[in-house]
């Protein structure tokens, strides 16, 4: 049977924006709670960090959750402006402030994250995880299915990435997993399981004038306080 794919982690670093002033740490236990994320623990056993190649990658991820639907714009719009709330599309400063952007390595000899795109992982998990996929009513594992709504069947592969070593030695195969963004396939992204230790390079406050910051908010129709 054909291997799983992997990749390693650019040796320059991966991106993350996320709370605080160090968003490269978890910032709860895993305390048994399941996550809410695409590929987080299904039991709440282990908690995953979301990171991304470049700062695009970063907000466009971050911010998806922001962009307005066309239709409320259309009918909000004026109502919220003459009453002082908002616009619709707004991101308020508030946000930015308890952000940070971070650039990270790990900071070991470094594991390779599974390639969860990559034809050869997908024909591999349709058999490895054939008895778990069935459950939840997946048939057949591609793409479309990788990427769609349903994160059930995300963090059954989580799952099993994270508990995959090697028969040899008996240590981690992986750092956690290599994804492209659902949204658009340029941005890289990087699911990494909290077991790997990172260090940080460098730190950058949110400001309204970042570049990357400023081309995602053109492109989902946002406006930056």
């Amino acid at each position: 049977m054909v291997e799983p794919a992997s990749v390693f982690a650019p040796p320059d670093g991966i991106w993350r924006v996320g709370r605080g002033d160090a968003p490269h740490l978890p910032r709860r236990p895993a305390d048994g709670t399941a996550g809410d994320n695409r590929f987080d623990s299904q039991d709440g056993t282990f908690n995953v960090l979301y990171f991304a190649t470049t700062l695009d990658g970063c907000f466009g991820e971050t911010l998806a959750r922001f962009r307005p639907a066309p239709h409320l714009r259309t009918l909000l719009q004026a109502d919220w402006r003459t009453n002082g709330f908002m616009e619709v599309g707004a991101i308020p400063a508030d946000w930015r402030f308890h952000r940070t952007a971070v650039r990270v390595v790990e900071a070991q000899a470094p594991l390779p994250f599974l390639d969860i795109d990559a034809v050869e992982t997908l024909q591999f998990l349709r058999y490895e995880l054939a008895l778990g996929l069935g459950s939840l009513g997946v048939h057949d594992l591609d793409t479309s299915v990788v990427r769609g709504g349903d994160r059930r069947i995300t963090r059954l592969i989580s799952s099993w990435t994270y508990n995959a070593t090697d028969p040899e030695t008996g240590e981690s195969s992986y750092a956690g997993i290599r994804y492209a963004s659902r949204l658009n396939s340029q941005w890289e992204c990087w699911a990494v399981f909290d077991r790997v230790p990172l260090l940080p390079l460098e730190f950058i406050p949110i400001t309204p004038d970042m570049p990357s910051l400023r081309t995602i908010a053109q492109l989902f129709d946002l406006r930056v306080h």
